[in-house]
């Protein structure tokens, strides 16, 4: 019979709390995805590459949504039960508080575990994957050569511009001004340009068109007429200069040890304690949420009209915690040494709610004569 129980209340929990993830994880995509889709069309990028960084997203975040999920899937099961009173028929059978809260606990211990495993691996690999795909995307030749009639900078000190688009995917009116080097100045003007692919490689084939190079040392001008002309699309590119990743991009072995240079460029070293131990809090989480359930629909009297006043107490509960817990997450950014309250945070709803269950349960020998030996 214990087993049943607990496989009765374990699948009603799951699918619960699969439903309320994925309801607040399509809510936060879809503000997401107003940003992102305006960042893929100003790339000229694809859909496979929103969908990607829709996925990608969606890993960041999870950690911190699956633990409301499941404080919702517990409070709303177990407020289910009782309004239902299928508690009260649980506990006139003798079935135990402890034997109640049992498929929630474990529900709760399945979800630290999988919130351990994003946020140890999963998350910073996504987090790193993410930003990286942002920056190929900006750095796409596909970005300038989807502006005709606008001038580009592609970089410091390079702007390219083409007048319109011809037939074919042909560019016309194409204007090259290179200033990336101090002492010389390069001009190169093209009537019509077309983009190829050779082994791999984008290039830009330009014709009918002259390359003037202007040497501010000397004071000379050089041109060149030409009727075609080979550009490497790779040097035109926005180029990104190697890049040091943010501590919430690091695995768990480069924050326990980070490398000098990245502690130069994005310290202090505080930021990188700051994210380790995030990391490790953050999977404490669903069980203290489980517990905060648990304790205000469990602990004190049923009351089949409704438990309205203590579901809201619960979710103040699970708000403020979840607020203080990411305003310490910031400030161990900037001190590690608050790192034990960040812990207390995580921990102190798990405590307060066994102990409220703990002194609500009355002992053995003051339950009724019929409720003694029944089922544990």
């Amino acid at each position: 019979m214990n087993r049943i129980l607990t496989i009765y209340l374990l699948r009603q929990l799951a699918t619960a709390f699969a439903f309320a993830t994925g309801a607040v994880t399509f809510v936060v995509l879809f503000t997401q995805s107003f940003r992102l889709l305006s960042l893929v069309i100003e790339n000229s990028a694809t859909m496979l590459i929103f969908f990607e960084l829709l996925g990608l997203s969606a890993l960041t975040f999870l950690p911190l949504i699956m633990p409301l999920g499941l404080g919702t899937a517990v409070v709303f099961i177990y407020n289910k039960l009782a309004t239902d009173s299928e508690l009260i028929v649980m506990r006139s059978a003798g079935i135990s508080p402890l034997r109640l809260i049992e498929p929630a606990l474990i529900l709760a211990a399945g979800v630290a575990v999988l919130c351990a495993i994003l946020t140890l691996w999963i998350t910073p690999a996504a987090n790193r994957n993410l930003v990286s795909l942002q920056y190929k995307m900006r750095d796409s030749y596909a970005v300038f050569l989807s502006h005709p009639g606008s001038f580009n900078d592609l970089s410091e000190g390079l702007t390219f511009y083409a007048n319109k688009r011809g037939p074919n995917g042909s560019l016309q009116g194409i204007l090259i001004h290179d200033v990336r080097q101090p002492e010389k100045t390069i001009t190169t003007m093209a009537a019509t340009g077309q983009v190829v692919e050779s082994e791999g490689q984008p290039h830009m084939i330009i014709f009918n068109g002259r390359r003037q190079e202007f040497d501010h040392t000397t004071g000379k001008l050089s041109e060149l007429v030409f009727d075609q002309y080979v550009l490497d699309l790779d040097s035109l590119r926005n180029a990104t200069v190697d890049r040091f990743p943010d501590p919430r991009e690091l695995t768990m072995a480069e924050l326990v040890n980070p490398s000098p240079e990245i502690v130069r460029v994005k310290g202090p070293l505080s930021r990188f304690e700051g994210e380790l131990h995030a990391r490790l809090a953050t999977p404490l989480l669903p069980v203290s949420y489980a517990f905060i359930a648990l304790a205000v629909i469990l602990v004190g009297a049923f009351n089949r009209r409704g438990m309205a006043g203590r579901i809201l107490i619960g979710a103040l509960a699970i708000i403020v915690t979840q607020a203080a817990f990411m305003t310490l997450s910031g400030f161990i950014a900037r001190d590690s040494r608050l790192s034990f309250v960040l812990y207390a945070v995580a921990l102190l709803p798990s405590l307060l709610g066994a102990a409220f269950m703990i002194v609500d349960s009355p002992p053995p020998q003051l339950l009724p004569r019929r409720m003694r030996g029944a089922v544990p």
